[in-house]
């Protein structure tokens, strides 16, 4: 067996491997049709799982522009050294040019967000794995609803397969949209979106969103 180097793997010993920050928009102010419903299922699923890999979770709530931006300032701001690893999660409405909305309908990019994690403001998470979780949409186009429908009642029928719970069929909201992809520059970053460029993301308003639930 070929002993990979140690500069191709990251450090794993520690008790707690960091934070993970989640932060979950629903209430958008002027507008009840935007709320969120069905968000804390994955609040819920996403706090499970980061405990269970042993990370101190930390979870915001309805959140506006500059409390997100905060939030990142916060944590990029915070010594890391002890950790090797951190994740930012965030839930919300977005739009096209990789933006996230507030519950102020202000918008924040996910560009400006890893900056506050890069090595030159962040030193202590150099080299080390950051990774966004980003469920929002990532356009306006939608998938074929129908064939999709089927797709989630196959599933449902056998709850071996994907932890999907029963009855999430619809109806669905979306996320509203994120149009392009982010290839960022800097080293040790991992982006995973709802979906791919150009297409909604959806939502059981009563389960959250499957990009959440079978992940």
């Amino acid at each position: 067996m070929i002993d990979l180097p140690s500069l191709s793997r990251y450090e794993q010993k520690t008790e707690c491997p960091g934070y993970c920050v989640i932060i979950n928009n629903r209430q958008f102010q002027g507008n009840d049709e935007d709320y969120r419903e069905g968000s804390e299922q994955d609040v819920e699923r996403l706090r499970t799982l980061f405990e269970l890999l042993r990370f101190e979770v930390i979870i915001k709530r309805d959140l506006k522009r500059d409390q997100i931006k905060g939030v990142a300032q916060e944590y990029g701001g915070k010594n890391h050294d002890k950790f090797v690893a951190f994740v930012l999660i965030v839930m919300s409405h977005g739009d096209e040019k990789d933006i996230i909305f507030g519950v102020d309908n202000d918008s924040i990019s996910v560009r400006q967000l890893m900056k506050e994690f890069q090595a030159e403001r962040c030193p202590s998470l150099k080299g080390k794995p950051k990774i966004l979780i980003i469920q929002t949409c990532r356009g306006s186009r939608q998938c074929d609803i129908e064939r999709f429908d089927n797709f989630v009642e196959s599933i449902n029928a056998d709850p071996t397969e994907l932890d999907l719970a029963d009855n999430c069929v619809g109806p669905f909201s979306l996320d509203s949209s994120l149009s392009k992809s982010v290839f960022p520059p800097e080293a040790d970053f991992l982006l995973a979106f709802a979906t791919v460029p150009g297409y909604v993301s959806l939502r059981s308003r009563k389960c959250g969103a499957f990009f959440i639930q079978v992940h």
